[in-house]
């Protein structure tokens, strides 16, 4: 009896532990899809004007109906 104790035991230990481990991978924040200077090139190439330094990840399009205004 008591090495069935034992064997049940561990296998509650070993389980509990890999529960642990795929509850502690599953909370991590994915990294960011493009850095800070990636999104500055992206914006430039679309013609906007980079607002970054202000604001976080920022770009500033003019609007198409002020473009087309008289």
């Amino acid at each position: 009896m008591k090495r069935y104790t034992r064997r049940i035991l561990a296998n509650a230990i070993l389980g509990l532990a890999i529960c642990a481990a795929f509850t502690a991978c599953s909370t991590m924040a994915p990294p960011p899809l493009y850095t800070q200077e990636e999104l500055k090139a992206i914006c430039e190439r679309r013609g906007g004007w980079w607002r970054g330094n202000l604001i976080s990840g920022y770009c500033e399009y003019e609007l198409a109906s002020r473009i087309q205004a008289p």
